[in-house]
């Protein structure tokens, strides 16, 4: 009986401990932002049965003391997909990241400011395009996603010919972008002189992009127009799957690529090769693409974060340059017969490699850093010569982020810098036919650009935050002309300071206020500091903008009403006005002052959320809507006598609609059923400084259908089709600005856009 009595208790007791240690064995790890590695604070954890039983703190940290988890717990916050966690025994610890849900974006964290709050309580113009958004077209161009954001405006006719421009700024560039820099996975891709060709970026790998609009922030160095912050895709957590998928449409359109994502607690990766050929719209305009793209996130430990991207692409385009309005008229799918002659294309092969990390020293005190290389080689006939380049460029950016803590006015303090340096060996020739002729030109440009930075945020009551700021940036171009030795030189920059100041208050949900000053400078590329002769231009200086703005953003209707109202005045000195001397040669001037006033909002409604209790998932319309009042206050044209041969004050600033509206509609039902109808409209806008010539208004629309469902255990299909242009409307969205004559003809302005278009793809995914 002692023996039975001894077994009972013995067998008691280890049930009692094991309980005991099912209660107090933890949950615990971290909860990052999927996209930009931002610990998320505010995350609620719940059972399976909808019992709260954790929370994220400041940290994103969390801890979980329960034994009624049933193996999964879920994670849900405000403008973030609700993530499932599956949990194991043998998991130390988590490291959970959520995907922004690509519809309430005034709830995302931003990245872009380093302060780690949504974009509503963020000051300064600044906007949000994910997966979501580029996935509402074809996703073989950014043009739809980009052009859904109010003030940001991207041209484009093929797809080896685009322009991007924010509030105007920008819009000088005949081809590829100035004057905005450009970032992916926080390492520029901008080149050291100011210039970025984003044909290098495959469209579907982008998971997110954020949109700073105006000199507004003082952590990215020069910039007058903005900054684009592209975030590479990650794999969902806890997902491993491939992915197949195929798209065919019009104009020879046809892609094929393969995707792989693995999302654990101690790595991340995204790996995708993509094959893709278009025929054109237009004669001699075929673009064919290679892209290669990594994207690796490890978790050393709980206060080490490595990132590593990969990415190699091969780009083979024709051009077929731009026509005159009779040449328009008469047959819009043909090539400018000098660019057909001359067979002017544009072939290229780019790589880049970006290793980084985010390392967290104590509570207060941690750093994100991140070293790069990049380099291209480029075969380049144009119709007025042959050009064959290469370019090889490496740096870093560092940023150190420090909270002391304090009890009274809590400040957090930002100091960084960032080191670009670039080195082009070009070699020019004359174009016979396509062939290279004699060498006519052998020059080595060595760019060298830095800036060292600092930001603080106070915060001067619970909901109110001082921001200030500043940048020092310095910019050098070092030209070596091999044939004509006494135009070699070197062209420096005064060093700028930028300072910013932003004021912002949050009331409640429904409504914040924001105020700022800001001021920019952009130095012209290093392709636009010569004169004719091709000598620099010694005179020629770096635009300067000072920006006021103010922005209210909030939620109404119980949250289902996003708005973001920003207005905005822009003084710039100096801006680069182009002007054609002849074919090929472009030059650059100062013109005297513009003032760039200017008015953004969006709205979105969610008629339908995806928690309520219906068959519809999601149904949201929206609408941007963009007005600006961009004039020359004063500019003149001087001759080499220095008298003046033109004067400009009061016209219109070149380039620059006076009202661009976008607006749609997306709905998705939850068997799987969605629809995205968009529409867009340009109003007419001055193709020249003169204000002699228009390029008329236009209105684009399309729509896309599709089907998305597990068909099978461990499949998912997605099927779909699309139509753009809808209307068959005959425009054009890319402008060469200031088109010269010669010879008495027209100038050729015009690069004409597809006419009704359609597509459909086909994409099969299985999940381990």
């Amino acid at each position: 009986m002692h023996l039975f009595r001894y077994l009972y208790i013995s067998i008691g007791l280890a049930m009692m401990l094991c309980h005991v240690q099912a209660q107090t064995q933890p949950v615990k790890g971290h909860i990052y932002d999927s996209q930009t590695r931002q610990p998320l604070a505010g995350v609620i954890l719940t059972t399976s049965t909808a019992q709260q039983v954790g929370k994220s703190d400041a940290k994103g940290y969390f801890e979980i003391y329960s034994d009624q988890l049933d193996g999964q717990i879920k994670a849900t916050l405000s403008g973030y997909k609700s993530q499932i966690i599956k949990i194991s025994t043998n998991q130390n610890e988590l490291n959970v990241q959520l995907e922004a849900d690509g519809v309430s974006l005034n709830e995302v964290r931003i990245a872009g400011y380093s302060e780690n709050k949504t974009s509503k309580e963020t000051a300064g113009g600044i906007s949000l395009i994910t997966s979501r958004d580029i996935n509402r077209g074809s996703a073989v161009s950014l043009q739809p996603a980009l052009n859904s954001i109010p003030g940001v405006r991207m041209d484009q006719s093929t797809l080896s010919e685009a322009r991007i421009s924010i509030r105007g700024n920008g819009i000088r560039a005949s081809y590829g972008i100035r004057n905005v820099k450009i970032y992916v996975n926080e390492i520029p891709v901008t080149e050291a002189d100011g210039t970025t060709r984003i044909e290098a970026l495959d469209v579907n790998s982008i998971g997110r992009a954020e949109v700073i609009k105006g000199p507004a922030s003082s952590i990215y160095g020069a910039g007058t127009a903005g900054v684009i912050n592209f975030q590479l895709q990650r794999s969902p957590y806890q997902e491993q799957s491939i992915e197949a998928s195929a798209l065919v449409g019009s104009y020879g359109l046809h892609r094929l690529a393969t995707t792989y994502k693995s999302g654990g607690d101690k790595v991340n990766s995204y790996a995708s090769y993509g094959w893709q050929e278009y025929d054109g719209y237009r004669e001699h305009s075929k673009d064919m693409r290679r892209f290669l793209t990594g994207n690796f996130q490890l978790f050393p430990s709980d206060k080490r974060i490595i990132t590593l991207m990969l990415n190699r692409t091969t780009q083979y385009s024709q051009i077929p340059g731009s026509l005159t309005q009779d040449q328009l008229t008469a047959n819009p799918k043909q090539a400018n017969a000098t660019n057909l002659d001359k067979a002017a294309g544009r072939y290229q092969n780019w790589t880049r490699v970006g290793l980084g990390q985010q390392y967290h020293f104590n509570d207060h005190f941690y750093n994100t850093t991140s070293v790069f290389t990049y380099f291209y080689d480029l075969n380049h006939p144009l119709p007025y010569a042959y050009i064959r380049n290469t370019y090889q460029s490496y740096g870093g950016r560092t940023r150190f982020i420090y909270d002391p803590a304090f009890n009274v006015l809590p400040t957090k303090f930002t100091v960084g810098a960032e080191f670009n340096n670039g080195l082009t060996k070009g070699i020019q020739y004359v174009n016979n036919q396509g062939k290279e002729g004699a060498i006519n030109s052998n020059v080595d440009y060595r760019n060298t650009q830095y800036s060292v930075f600092y930001q603080s945020e106070t915060e001067l009551a619970k909901k109110t935050t001082l921001t200030l700021g500043i940048s020092y940036n310095s910019l050098n171009y070092d030209l070596r002309d091999y044939l004509k030795q006494n135009q070699s030189g070197i062209k420096k920059f005064d060093p700028q300071a930028t300072p910013r100041i932003a004021l912002s208050h949050t009331f409640s949900d429904a409504i914040s206020l924001h105020a700022s000053v800001s001021s920019g400078f952009s130095p012209p590329s290093s392709s636009e500091i010569k004169n004719v002769d091709g000598s620099i231009n010694p005179n020629l200086q770096a635009e300067k903008g000072m920006n006021y703005e103010f922005n209210v953003k909030g939620n109404l209707l119980k949250t289902r009403l996003e708005y973001d109202l920003a207005l905005f005045k822009m003084d710039m000195k100096g801006e680069l006005i182009a002007q054609s001397i002849q074919q090929g040669i472009t030059i650059y001037n100062n013109s005297g002052k513009t003032s760039h006033n200017g008015a953004e909002l969006s709205l979105s409604y969610q008629l339908f959320k995806p928690e309520d209790d219906n068959q519809i998932f999601s149904l949201r319309p929206f609408v941007a809507i963009t007005y600006s009042d961009f004039k020359f206050k004063d500019y003149k044209i001087l001759n080499a006598q220095n008298q003046i041969t033109a004067i400009y004050d009061g016209n219109e600033l070149t380039g620059i609609a006076p009202w661009m509206i976008n607006a749609g509609i997306d709905f998705e039902a939850k068997n799987g059923l969605y629809f995205y109808g968009s529409y867009f409209y340009s109003d007419k806008l001055p193709l020249n400084d003169a204000n002699t010539n228009y390029n008329s208004s236009y209105n684009v629309v399309n729509a896309k259908l599709g089907y998305k469902k597990q068909v099978v255990k461990h499949c998912e299909l997605n099927i779909y089709a699309g139509l753009d242009n809808i209307l068959d409307k005959s425009y054009s969205s890319i402008v060469s600005l200031n088109a010269a004559s010669f010879n008495g003809g027209q100038p050729a302005y015009f690069n004409p856009s597809p006419k009704r278009n359609g597509y459909g793809g086909l994409n099969v995914k299985y999940i381990f």
